[in-house]
């Protein structure tokens, strides 16, 4: 067996009298490459900051027997020093050369990660390594780790990363964290057994708690019975003879009650299991006045778009399909997002249907101030039925409870986004734009996304450097190629 590196024993923290983790013990080993995921705001990156020392636990020990290189989300201030930085790195990732205040976030990600990698560490832990990459450099990433000897803990939403690098899941959850073994999709096989095992134990816990109560039913259906014919027997003269026959049918009875008691007892008894929720398709309603029928609702014809003394498109042409799912692929800074916002507002070369109604997605997390419940707040813009409504909500993580009690303006910054991607829904549209919807969002609200746009029913234009989002979702994929637009086979 390997070297124990890291343990973690009844280690418990809380954040305004909230239980965040409780760990009973956890151990990691010399070069395991362990992913941790779970909901936004479940705790991970609280893990990976004890383990990092930049917080301690409220109580229990963290025991370190090697050093960690911490890579944080989030880094307000980067002085890198160039001396120190693998060049095959700096040239590798493609980082420009110009000082740091000119670099764009995936420029600055870029360059975190030549300096990160460019000392050799024992143990490395890694917070959304991913947030901001484009293809390219997620494999750079990936190249780097799956040779790395060491020990890796990385927190990340990209199902593609942890699938190449890891061979162990932790799963935080209500601030409990169960370990599995293998990759991404490993796991999901064992969660996915696990939902199958816990609609069998449901069915089971109805079937027989079913089975009691009719048990119970006839059994007190009978004592009922026995009483009337006790409560004759009282009302008329009873013989010395037939004494004896009426005490026995009142033993009787009372046994029967008894018995009905005894079930409804063990009815109260049963361990109760919980249904197995899961995301169903919707049937999005498309107002009648909103239906296209052009073919292609969306064309472009020498489109030339240019940035600074950058040309991103040199006399593209395109025509986009109505009613598909079409991701826009191509490396940071070749203009997707520029496309997109050219398309939008109509720019030169852009043609589009007349009826064409877009609904965006923005990250508005810092927007949400209104004093309305998160259903009113849907109502408010939407022409679809209540009902529909809550079924994006349900599918998107929030309970019932909370739609028509929380306010918007009280939304954690999670709970904000994932409102955001409902109400991008539930607007009235027929085009929905998606400019890296999967930035910042974790792995559940990431396939809560991918079942609601293959249930819409317009047409889908988005960007994404998540690879299995792309392929789980695109019916077509284009890719931006020496400043043309071209549509790829895959």
């Amino acid at each position: 067996m390997e070297n124990l590196v890291l343990e973690l024993n009844h280690v418990e923290k809380s954040f305004m009298s909230k239980n965040v983790l409780t760990i009973e013990n956890l151990k990691v080993y010399e070069n395991e490459k362990i992913g941790i995921v779970g909901g936004n705001g479940e705790g991970k990156s609280t893990l990976l900051n004890l383990i990092a020392k930049k917080m301690k636990p409220d109580i229990g020990n963290i025991h370190r027997l090697i050093e960690f290189e911490y890579y944080e989300q989030i880094k307000e201030n980067i002085n890198p020093d160039y001396t120190k930085i693998d060049p095959e790195h700096l040239s590798r990732l493609d980082v420009p050369s110009h000082e740091v205040a000119h670099l764009s976030g995936g420029e600055k990600t870029r360059l975190r990660l030549a300096e990160y990698f460019s000392t050799y560490n024992l143990g490395l832990l890694m917070d959304e390594p991913t947030t901001h990459l484009d293809i390219e450099g997620i494999q750079f990433l990936i190249d780097e780790l799956k040779y790395y000897y060491g020990t890796l803990l990385v927190v990340s939403h990209n199902r593609y990363f942890l699938d190449e690098i890891v061979d162990i899941i932790w799963e935080v959850d209500n601030g409990k964290i169960t370990v599995y073994p293998g990759n991404y999709s490993i796991y999901q096989e064992l969660k996915q057994q696990e939902l199958i095992e816990q609609q069998n134990a449901y069915e089971k816990f109805i079937k027989e708690k079913s089975r009691l109560e009719q048990a119970a039913k006839e059994k007190q259906a009978r004592a009922e019975k026995l009483s009337n014919v006790s409560e004759k027997q009282k009302n008329r003269f009873v013989k010395p003879d037939r004494l004896s026959s009426s005490k026995q049918k009142d033993t009787v009875q009372k046994a029967a009650h008894r018995s009905a008691k005894a079930i409804e007892k063990r009815v109260e008894q049963l361990e109760t299991v919980g249904k197995v929720e899961t995301d169903h398709l919707i049937q999005f309603p498309e107002p009648e006045n909103l239906e296209m029928h052009n073919d292609f609702p969306i064309m472009g014809q020498k489109i030339s778009i240019q940035k600074g003394k950058k040309y991103l498109f040199d006399e593209a042409n395109f025509q986009l399909p109505i009613g598909k799912r079409i991701a826009i692929v191509g490396p940071n800074g070749s203009g997707k997002s520029t496309l997109l916002n050219h398309i939008i507002t109509n720019s030169e070369g852009i043609t589009l249907s007349n009826k064409i109604v877009f609904s965006v997605y923005k990250q508005m997390a810092y927007q949400l101030t209104e004093d309305k419940t998160i259903l009113e707040f849907l109502k408010q813009d939407s022409h679809m039925k209540e009902p529909i409504i809550r079924s994006i909500l349900n599918n998107l993580g929030f309970e019932q409870v909370e739609i028509v009690k929380k306010i918007v303006s009280d939304l954690s910054g999670g709970e904000a986004t994932r409102l955001a991607i409902a109400k991008l829904f539930t607007d009235p549209s027929n085009v929905l734009i998606l400019d890296e919807p999967t930035n910042f969002i974790d792995v559940q609200t990431i396939e809560a996304l991918e079942v609601l746009m293959k249930s819409y029913r317009g047409t889908i234009l988005f960007t994404s450097h998540d690879k299995y989002f792309v392929e789980n979702v695109a019916d077509q994929i284009w890719r931006i190629e020496s400043r043309k637009l071209k549509l790829i086979e895959y």
